[in-house]
């Protein structure tokens, strides 16, 4: 009896030690919260990312203790520092897009504003989980693809021109997005983390059979992880659009020179929504002999997840919900952002807001403008 508990606390103990590794792969998404100083060359010319002069440390140091970069990351991070400030603007991008898309509902993505301390419902293999590994892979191949088109970069260049043939109206030019190889970097400073975490668990596991239990969990997540990585890459190279430049007297636009563009973050958020709505629950007992060979058997363009989410209605900090008393409602709406769903039937209360602006200003003479003080009221509406 004895020996059965030490093991389920093992197990237990272990479990939590899972849950970071398997989540480490989106920790690097709290670098929207940095303002580091990519640029060290002048420190030292031959190997910027160990440079220390004075005290200083290398960003890339700072970024794997503070911000939560693995050891592979920071790796990457010291060989290819030029790259850098597009997977911190990658962070943002992914963090911006994903709370603007879930600012009505009752999961706002606040969850990922936390990194790279992470709450439950981002390290479970929820849908909400699903929908931040897509995001942030999407984000960091949008990142990356325009850096190496706008001529930031200079490892890549513009994409190819397309083996299609063009319209009589148009010739293929300009400057593509360099989709696959921001595909293939993306691929390599995420999906690397996930695998690298199931060698290191594959190793722990060797001679314990306590922890068979904890490698298929981690196993199947990984997969899981995996899988939706590829899903946020693959949306973003199968909605490349034409974009063109007119070429000709006064603009009559008699030739254009077009290329293939990546869409707007906004539209690629809104894309993954549509997948999220639809995401596909897979059972644990589906993926004991699958793991690895998951794509064979799932969609490629299809969200998937293993654990089901909380409501989000009330706070519960072992799960990962956050309530959503004090949230702002819509009471004249029928939907997700409406009282009755967003307060989950507990009512609300208005508040009158007053708010003091200046406002109908006018310019004099040549040196100053006057303006008037406005004083409006607007009522709120908050979640019990």
């Amino acid at each position: 009896m004895a020996k059965r508990v030490l093991g389920v606390l093992f197990v237990c103990f272990f479990l939590g030690g899972w849950f970071s590794e398997v989540a480490e792969a989106i920790r690097w998404l709290s670098l929207q919260h940095s303002h580091l100083n990519w640029n060290l060359t002048s420190l030292n010319s031959n190997n910027p990312g160990r440079a220390v002069r004075s005290g200083v440390k290398s960003p890339c140091t700072i970024a794997r203790r503070r911000y939560g970069l693995v050891k592979i990351q920071a790796k990457l991070c010291r060989s290819q520092m030029d790259i850098m400030p597009y997977i911190q603007n990658a962070a943002l991008l992914a963090s911006r897009t994903c709370r603007d898309v879930f600012k009505d509902r009752r999961w706002n993505c606040s969850s990922i504003t936390t990194a790279p301390y992470l709450t439950p419902d981002l390290t479970r293999a929820t849908r909400e989980q699903a929908y931040v590994y897509a995001i942030s892979s999407a984000a960091l191949t949008f990142a990356v693809a325009r850096a190496c088109s706008s001529g930031s970069l200079h490892r890549c260049t513009c994409a190819s021109k397309p083996s299609s043939t063009p319209a009589i109206n148009f010739q293929w030019g300009g400057c593509g997005d360099n989709i696959r190889w921001a595909a293939q970097f993306a691929k390599r400073f995420i999906d690397s983390v996930e695998k690298h975490a199931l060698e290191r668990v594959d190793r722990k596991r060797r001679g314990r059979e306590a922890v068979d239990e904890v490698w298929g969990l981690t196993n199947q997540a990984a997969a899981i992880n995996l899988h939706n990585n590829r899903v946020g890459r693959k949306l973003i190279s199968t909605n490349l659009r034409i974009q063109c430049k007119c070429h000709g007297v006064s603009g009559s636009c008699n030739v254009k020179t077009c290329w293939k563009g990546i869409p707007t973050m906004a539209e690629i958020g809104q894309k993954l929504l549509q997948k999220f709505t639809v995401a596909k629950e897979l059972a644990r007992a589906y993926l004991e002999n699958r793991g690895k060979k998951l794509r064979k058997y799932v969609a490629s363009d299809q969200l998937v997840y293993i654990s089901k989410s909380p409501d989000y209605c009330t706070r519960d900090e072992k799960l990962g919900s956050l309530g959503t008393v004090g949230r702002h409602c819509n009471v004249s709406s029928s939907g997700l952002d409406s009282c009755r769903q967003l307060c989950c039937g507990r009512g609300y209360r208005t508040v009158v807001e007053e708010k003091i602006e200046r406002c109908l200003c006018k310019f004099f003479d040549c040196c100053y403008v006057k303006c008037k003080i406005c004083r409006t009221m607007t009522q709120v509406h908050e979640c019990l």
